[in-house]
């Protein structure tokens, strides 16, 4: 089978080569899933350069996440062949992945292949990151890279609760997308964000804030919270420290939390996992929520397709299509 790799950490777009491997044989408890789709997220970057909280082990085929059918099954696994499933986990970028039983979860078989590729990470981190928020209708959420694919979907999710939403940006490639998904936008490369927050507000400021970028944002983001109000920390896309003052957080009996899709995940049962996949389901399965694609490509053209992730001025994800 074809599988992109690597033999060394560091940039994608040097390390990344594709290879014929041997096709895996199910053990216990596992199933030989083949993809139909797989995205290329920040965190895959993050992966192959080594700076991600999983570490590879070299030689490592890349990609975490994807969609596909499920083609054989070892002992101890009751899913029929045939089953569509979306899963996170290593080994996504290749033809063939064994899996654990309990990384997959089931979707409909009519389900969207582009949408299930893109399913099993950012979805259920949105999904997450609007719990732990635990906003009222009409209280106000901040988020910052307001482009990101997680934003656009916290944006959508959180207009079907009647939640208002501020979203900064860098650049105004996609305000007009984030507008008409019901997002206020604030380009902090040219507008003040603390400014623009107490204006929008009513002086208020915001209940909740989610941080996926850190650095000088992530400290004014402190600063346009309301009393009492929390930031919600779950990515680091600056290099950059968050600049913490004690008074912007004393004074105004702020909280600061950490969130991660894995431990988050590891906190629910069966059945709230059950629960959190069927309700998913419905809402992004609607073909009026969006989740737009940028580019699809083979695995053959596996450096056109990194080249256009980093480079990609376009909407949505890029993906491997099987």
């Amino acid at each position: 089978m074809k599988a992109i790799y690597f033999e060394e950490t560091g940039d994608p777009q040097n390390v990344l080569l594709l290879k014929q491997f041997d096709k895996p044989v199910p053990q216990a408890n596992q199933v030989i899933v083949k993809p139909l789709g797989s995205p290329i997220n920040p965190s895959d970057f993050f992966f192959i350069s080594g700076t991600y909280r999983v570490k590879p082990e070299l030689p490592q085929i890349a990609g975490l996440e994807g969609a596909g059918i499920i083609e054989s099954t070892g002992e101890g696994v009751d899913l029929p062949v045939g089953t569509l499933v979306s899963f996170f986990s290593r080994n996504a970028w290749a033809e063939y992945v064994a899996l654990s039983k309990n990384d997959v979860l089931v979707l409909p078989n009519d389900f969207p292949v582009e949408k299930a590729s893109q399913f099993a990470l950012n979805p259920i981190t949105a999904w997450g990151l609007l719990e732990w928020a635990d906003l009222k209708t009409g209280e106000w959420l901040l988020i910052t890279a307001g482009n990101s694919v997680v934003s656009k979907l916290i944006i959508q999710m959180a207009k079907m609760r009647g939640i208002n939403v501020i979203a900064t940006v860098r650049d105004d490639k996609n305000t007009a997308t984030l507008i008409s998904y019901g997002a206020h936008v604030v380009n902090v490369s040219k507008d003040d964000l603390i400014e623009y927050v107490q204006q929008v507000t009513n002086g208020q400021g915001a209940h909740v804030a989610l941080d996926a970028v850190g650095g000088k944002t992530g400290s004014d983001v402190l600063k346009c919270l309301q009393p009492g109000g929390r930031l919600i920390i779950y990515s680091r896309l600056s290099p950059d420290p968050i600049q913490l003052y004690s008074a912007d957080v004393l004074y105004k009996n702020i909280s600061i939390t950490g969130f991660g899709i894995r431990a988050y995940l590891e906190s629910k049962t069966a059945e709230q996992k059950a629960g959190i996949i069927h309700s998913l389901v419905t809402i992004i399965g609607d073909l009026a929520f969006k989740m737009e694609v940028a580019a699809s490509y083979p695995l053959d053209d596996y450096r056109e397709a990194i080249r256009t992730a980093v480079e990609t001025k376009k909407e949505g994800k890029v993906l491997f299509k099987f």
